[in-house]
């Protein structure tokens, strides 16, 4: 009787445990209810295409892989470095040995447990792959994990970027083991390989349509910020002008690489936040310079530098929100990186008749001009065609779609065949990033297939140079060799320009915008 009465009835301290409970309880159902009422987050863009976190390099497929996959550190819009899955780091005296203190209680998608070991083969696979992370981290290290919470890097030579390799954007950490992430299998797991720490989950995805994420939770980020949105929409169009118009409309929150023209339609719209910052990104124009080209005549490379009136394509083509460069990849926003002191080609165009005739063309040179069909590229190759055509270069324009353009590089069209083409180029964080990918001659988008013994040595040597006078000094020379006898025009630095609406509160778009950072979002109203 005593128990059976105790058992209905609960003495005071028992009753008090029962209704914390019930608090308890209703908070947990109220936080839940709170969760699955915050809004989400539309953001319109291009389709992915190499889906493969150590392959996919443009803004659409980072996004994708952004939200998923965390790295060992982030590397901030302003370039900073910042802890991720790595709380903290250490840097041996000689610069060979990099030690990283993991998080502990990180989990995957999946609910396995995050540990060393998954640093371990992400690593080791982006060297299988050849991933173009390579290019700032080298391929000559050792990954270890000495426990489960420390992992090393030991390298053979002192790399002043190394941890920027750590934190670029191809080197999201896989699971262990994990053969083919990011494919799309069949029935309810079809998204099981979409499988990372981060604070988004794929729970639908159409190439043809759109990449739907549900908020991690779990995400251990969520311990040091509040979560703001429920989820994330990525919209897919291809065309830029149907994606300002469904920021118009209400379709989608958020736009990036939003082009010139169409931006200045935006300001003063109500509703509507223009975003403009100053960034590395660009367009090359560039020639083969390797044999069989007319480009691999250095005299020939600089008629197109005479023909081509860099600061008046800025004010046409960008309304002079651009700035101009010195044919370079080392921009302005670089800082003491930046020799303000070059002197550059001036628009001549009977100089460049006089070279081209001088380098064997006395009647002029006849060329067909690709470009993506994105940031107002074709426009640029049309007045390109304008300019060129006073300086003895003819040129026939050929436009292809940005997603097929970079597509692959064993088509004789592709971008990275093409004899005379234009590319897009986003901001990097430093400038030997583009020096390592595009300019050294083994690097990965070395697109003018350009070969010189004295760039790559100096490219190396600043590498190497963690003194930042030094690196200037090395730099300044770099871009010398670039002025004398490059393959490419740089005809300006162009800002990010986006646009979000009013509502969009907290977002801090990325130079590289497919690296933005969602988790900070919420929206008002």
């Amino acid at each position: 009787m005593t128990s059976r009465f105790r058992a209905h009835h609960p003495s005071t301290p028992n009753r008090i445990l029962v209704v914390l409970s019930l608090i308890l309880l209703f908070t947990i159902s109220f936080s839940a209810v709170g969760a699955q009422d915050l809004p989400v987050l539309r953001v319109g863009m291009n389709a992915p295409v190499a889906l493969d976190p150590a392959l996919g390099s443009n803004d659409p497929e980072i996004a994708l892989n952004r939200a998923i996959y965390d790295y060992l550190v982030n590397v901030k819009p302003d370039s900073s470095i910042a802890p991720a899955l790595a709380s903290a780091w250490d840097i041996s005296e000689d610069g060979l040995t990099y030690t990283f203190t993991l998080r502990e209680g990180v989990t995957f998608h999946d609910g396995s447990a995050f540990s060393s070991a998954d640093v371990v083969f992400t690593f080791n696979r982006l060297v299988e792959l050849g991933s173009p992370a390579l290019n700032l981290l080298g391929s000559d290290f050792v990954v270890a994990a000495p426990d489960a919470t420390t992992v090393t890097f030991t390298l053979s030579a002192p790399n002043a970027d190394f941890l920027y390799g750590v934190g670029s954007r191809w080197a999201g950490v896989l699971k262990d083991g994990a053969t083919a992430p990011n494919t799309i299998g069949e029935g309810d797991a079809a998204f099981a390989s979409f499988n990372g720490t981060g604070a988004f989950v794929l729970t639908s995805f159409s190439p043809d349509d759109r990449a739907v994420f549900t908020t991690n939770t779990a995400w251990w980020g969520w311990s040091e910020q509040e979560a703001g949105l429920s989820g994330l929409e990525f919209i897919y169009f291809e065309d830029p002008v149907a994606q300002v118009d469904a920021l118009l409309s209400g379709v989608v929150d958020h736009v990036f690489k939003i082009p010139s023209a169409q931006f200045s339609g935006l300001e003063g719209v109500e509703g509507i936040v223009p975003i403009q910052i100053a960034t590395s990104q660009h367009p090359v124009i560039r020639l083969r310079a390797d044999a069989g080209f007319a480009g691999e005549n250095p005299l020939v490379r600089e008629a197109f530098k005479f023909a081509t009136d860099r600061a008046a394509l800025n004010d046409i083509l960008l309304e002079g929100r651009g700035v101009v460069g010195h044919n370079d990849p080392i921009s302005p926003v670089y800082g003491a990186f930046y020799d303000a002191t070059a002197e550059d080609q001036a628009y001549d165009p009977a100089q460049a008749c006089a070279l081209l005739t001088e380098a064997g063309y006395p009647d002029g040179i006849s060329l067909t001009l690709f470009t993506p069909d994105s940031l107002g590229y074709p426009e640029l190759a049309t007045v390109l065609q304008q300019f060129w055509a006073e300086a003895c270069i003819n040129v026939t324009i050929e436009v292809r779609p940005e997603s097929v353009y970079y597509s692959t590089v064993d088509q004789p069209e592709d971008w990275f065949n093409v004899e005379l083409g234009i590319s897009g180029y986003g901001a990097r964080p430093i400038p030997q990033q583009f020096l390592v990918e595009a300019y050294a001659s083994t690097g990965i988008y070395n697109e003018a297939h350009w070969v010189d013994e004295e760039l790559d040595a100096l490219i190396a040597q600043a590498g190497a140079t963690a003194d930042t006078a030094e690196r200037a000094a090395i730099y300044s020379q770099i871009s010398a060799i670039f002025r004398e006898r490059g393959p490419i025009i740089i005809p300006w630095f162009a800002p990010m320009l986006g646009a979000s609406s009013a509502a969009v509160q907290g977002l801090e778009m990325n130079p590289f915008p497919g690296l933005t950072d969602y988790t900070l979002v919420s929206l008002a109203g």
